[in-house]
């Protein structure tokens, strides 16, 4: 991994902007907001966001747009938070993840387009870890675009990450198991839904806190398949590709809990 490259992995609902809900939201948070301490500690010059709620059909986007700011509603959560959001973005970054992805034969376009719908992984992810407002960017992920795909568009993000001044920060934005609860529930009493897929949550980010990348490797479809992974462990997948998962490196569990059902975890690349 290079040492201009920080990874880290957060979940993006809009229940981590509620602490006062529930102890797990409030930790979860909080390991967020570390995160965040530690981009600013390291002199972080730009965020790179990829968020499985981010989902594009033609391709890649990239976000352009030297500013966005607007107020987002979610589509299922939006009585829980306001999602106001404010990005600046770091062009010369956009345009090298476009040419870079251009260059390896993916269809790709940059958006540069006024009242744009930001996901509320983004924002969410945005609003805990950048409270220093560091300018960022934010590469969707292509639903046709499988594990295999995504590892090679994580390079396309390392390697034009290290081709400009300062350090990075590539921040997956996504869950663990998948499977939400389907009734209303007391979000104080919000627990994995399955206790499967607890353990199997459990298990996986024992391994990647040990840096045993080959028994994830092996993994990582049963794990995808038994557990409902948010978009089939996606975001391991871009990691990976951007260097996170070399032999030696470790995502270090930060915090782990569950929002409605879900298995969510906080990781920090070391």
């Amino acid at each position: 991994m290079s040492d201009k490259i920080l990874y880290a992995w957060v979940p993006g609902l809009p229940h981590l902007l509620r602490p006062d809900l529930s102890e797990q939201y409030s930790q979860l948070a909080s390991a967020c907001e570390m995160i965040g301490e530690e981009f600013a500690k390291n002199n972080v010059k730009r965020i790179l966001y990829y968020s499985t709620q981010w989902l594009s059909v033609l391709g890649q986007s990239v976000q352009l747009k030297s500013r966005l700011r607007g107020l987002h509603v979610d589509e299922n959560w939006y009585d829980i938070a306001s999602l106001r959001f404010d990005f600046s973005i770091d062009q010369q970054f956009a345009n090298a993840l476009i040419e870079g992805t251009a260059a390896e034969g993916f269809q790709v376009r940059g958006v540069d387009y006024e009242g744009f719908p930001v996901d509320t992984g983004s924002i969410v992810a945005n609003q805990l870890v950048n409270k220093t407002n560091i300018k960022t960017s934010m590469y969707s992920c292509c639903v046709y675009s499988d594990y295999q795909q995504t590892v090679k568009l994580g390079a396309i993000a390392r390697k034009s990450a290290e081709n400009l001044d300062g350090k990075t920060a590539i921040v997956a934005v996504s869950g663990l198991s998948g499977r939400f609860f389907t009734t209303d529930i007391d979000y104080r009493e919000d627990h994995v839904r399955n206790p499967v897929d607890d353990q199997w949550n459990k298990k996986i980010l024992a391994l990647m806190a040990a840096g045993d990348w080959l028994t994830v490797n092996e993994l990582r479809d049963q794990y995808a398949a038994d557990a409902k992974v948010d978009m089939g462990f996606k975001a391991l997948a871009f990691l990976e590709g951007a260097g996170a998962c070399e032999s030696g490196k470790r995502l270090n569990t930060l915090a782990y809990g569950a929002i409605y059902g879900t298995g969510a975890g906080v990781m920090m690349g070391e």
